[in-house]
C-alpha cells in the first residue's frame, strides 16, 4: 500500500453508499453526507464528517473507491441543494420500504436517481454555459416536484 498523502487543497466528498462502521474506531456514513476530506492513498480517504469534525475518519475507516469522492466547489449552492434533498428524500425512501410502498419506492429511486446523474454532472466542469444553465433549471424543478410528490398522500415525512 502506498503511503497516506496530505490533500493540498479543500476537498469534499459526498458519500454514494452506505458504510456501517464496525467498532469505536470506525465511522458509519449515509448516502449524501459530506465529508472533508485529508488524505488519500489508493482510492481510499481519511478526513471528517463535514457537519461535525469531532467524528473523524480513523486509518480504519476510510470511504473505499466505491464511495467515489466528488469534489465539491463550495461556490455551488445548488450543489449542496441537490445533497440535501438526496439525504432527506433517503430517509423517506427507507420508510416507504419499510411501509412495503413499492410503487413510491420505485418513483421516489428513480428521482433520486435523476438527481445523482444530475449532481455528477454539474460537478463535472465539462458543460458549456448554455446546457449548465439548462441543468440548473431542470434541477430546481426536479426537486420542487420531488419535495410535492415525498410530501403527498402516502408517503410519511
Amino acid at each position: 500500500m502506498a503511503p497516506w498523502t496530505r490533500t493540498t487543497t479543500e476537498r469534499y466528498g459526498v458519500v454514494k453508499w452506505n458504510f456501517v462502521g464496525q467498532g469505536e474506531k470506525q465511522l458509519s456514513l449515509e448516502v449524501g453526507d459530506t465529508v472533508h476530506i485529508q488524505e488519500v492513498c489508493d482510492g481510499w480517504y481519511r478526513g471528517y464528517l463535514a457537519r461535525n469534525k469531532s467524528q473523524q475518519f480513523s486509518s480504519m475507516c476510510v470511504c473505499d473507491s466505491r464511495d467515489e469522492e466528488v469534489v465539491m466547489s463550495t461556490e455551488m449552492p445548488l450543489v449542496k441543494e441537490v445533497t440535501t434533498t438526496l439525504r432527506e428524500w433517503g430517509s423517506i425512501w427507507k420508510q416507504l420500504f419499510v411501509a412495503n410502498k413499492e410503487g413510491r419506492v420505485k418513483q421516489v429511486q428513480r428521482l433520486m436517481w435523476e438527481l445523482m446523474e444530475w449532481r455528477s454532472q454539474l460537478l463535472s466542469g465539462t458543460l458549456p454555459s448554455d446546457e449548465f444553465k439548462e441543468l440548473k433549471q431542470k434541477v430546481t424543478s426536479k426537486i420542487d416536484y420531488g419535495n410535492k410528490y415525498v410530501s403527498g398522500p402516502g408517503c410519511s415525512r
